[in-house]
């Protein structure tokens, strides 16, 4: 009588591993996707005339904008996008719904889980 109670456990812990693997995987996805877009941002949006006639950063709000829209385009449907300029960083912040596998099958159990992500990208000459 135990063993098939030690099994329900075993395939019950199983579901539970699957699902969590699911939630981490689109996460580290998100991060990735996150970084991706605020490098972009950070990298093309330096005013490059300015940058070569005095050696200075200054932002070119327009080329982040720009940088940051074209690199959205590798979202998944459904992720909502939001990015903004903290002092002389690009930051980008991601959410998106992931559908679980195994825990719709359970009464009560939520049928997905938000998965947020963030990451920033300094505007900044880099060192010698």
């Amino acid at each position: 009588m135990l063993m098939p109670a030690a099994i329900l456990v075993m395939v019950v812990l199983a579901a539970i591993t699957v699902d969590r693997a699911v939630v981490f995987g689109a996460q580290r996805d998100l991060v990735t996707t996150a970084q991706v877009i605020a490098d972009n941002g950070a990298s093309l949006g330096v005013d490059i005339d300015h940058l070569r006639s005095d050696g200075q950063i200054e932002v070119d709000h327009e080329a982040i904008a720009d940088a940051v829209d074209d690199a959205s385009v590798v979202l998944d449907p459904g992720t909502s996008f939001t990015w903004f300029l903290q002092g002389d960083e690009v930051v980008v912040e991601l959410q998106r719904e992931v559908p679980l596998v195994f825990s719709p099958g359970v009464p009560g159990a939520p049928h997905a889980e938000q998965v947020t992500a963030r990451a920033s990208a300094e505007l900044r000459l880099s060192d010698p």
